[in-house]
């Protein structure tokens, strides 16, 4: 399990719904496959994950969904007694939606869109040995820059930064 931390107040909330707070933080299953170099001490991995945050305050009801695959490259930095702290970025294909019923207005939001997300993963692993067919990570994904427009040149943020306590990370080609 992950958690995702809504970092700041989206410009369409700003505008048009000051009352709305902050998202907060919302829980995902975040499922990672990788692949492990030894002796540069590289680390590739691919990663899904998806979650959705729904508000409804005021007669306005707002659901955001995220999806999310992608690929991220770590690279350690160095060894400090079988921690390793590392950091690299992270690419993803990102499915972004954002549902909105106003009943006070009447008027209805419905907007999603497709696109590639940019981030720099960072944290520390366990140190992992050559035979070894997964690892313990604890990370973050920051995602700075991730916000679809909504109406008027107004969006909504999907800036954020993701947790994972402790991360299973399997090496499928060590299993065998």
């Amino acid at each position: 399990m992950s958690s995702a931390w809504w970092l700041g107040q989206s410009s369409h909330n700003s505008t048009n719904h000051p009352f709305i707070p902050n998202y907060g933080t919302s829980l995902m299953p975040d499922v990672v496959l990788g692949y492990y170099l030894h002796r540069p001490d590289l680390s590739i991995s691919a990663l899904y994950r998806g979650y959705s945050r729904e508000i409804f305050t005021y007669g306005i009801q707002q659901n955001l969904q995220r999806r999310s695959a992608g690929i991220e490259f770590t690279k350690g930095l160095f060894d400090y007694h079988g921690f390793v702290p590392f950091v690299g970025p992270v690419i993803t294909l990102e499915q972004l939606s954002f549902k909105e019923e106003n009943n006070r207005q009447g008027r209805r939001i419905n907007t999603s869109d497709t696109r590639l997300g940019y981030g720099l993963t960072f944290g520390w692993d366990i140190r992992p040995n050559r035979l070894q067919w997964f690892i313990l990570r604890t990370n973050l994904r920051y995602f700075p820059n991730l916000e679809l427009d909504v109406q008027d040149n107004a969006g909504i943020r999907f800036s954020n930064i993701e947790f994972n306590f402790i991360q299973l990370l399997i090496f499928p080609n060590r299993l065998f």
